[in-house]
């Protein structure tokens, strides 16, 4: 959520879970005229995965670090 919250064409982003039983939730994101809720979720999920893909480089980076200074 905070990922379309940051994004300032985002207007409201909210989600609901109808049923803790039901495996499904609902995603509510208004936007901006100028933008669709479909391009504002596909810009969030595109910056988390460029996120997530240097959080994993630089823990790489950290073992690997870790491991020459413990040799």
């Amino acid at each position: 959520m905070f990922q379309l919250l940051k994004d300032p064409q985002v207007l409201f982003a909210g989600y609901k879970n109808p049923h803790p039983l039901e495996h499904k939730f609902v995603l509510r994101v208004q936007t901006a005229p100028e933008t669709t809720p479909v391009d504002a979720l596909t810009s969030a999920i595109t910056d988390l995965m460029a996120e997530f893909s240097l959080f994993e480089e630089r823990f790489r980076e950290a073992i690997k670090e870790r491991r020459e200074a413990n040799e």
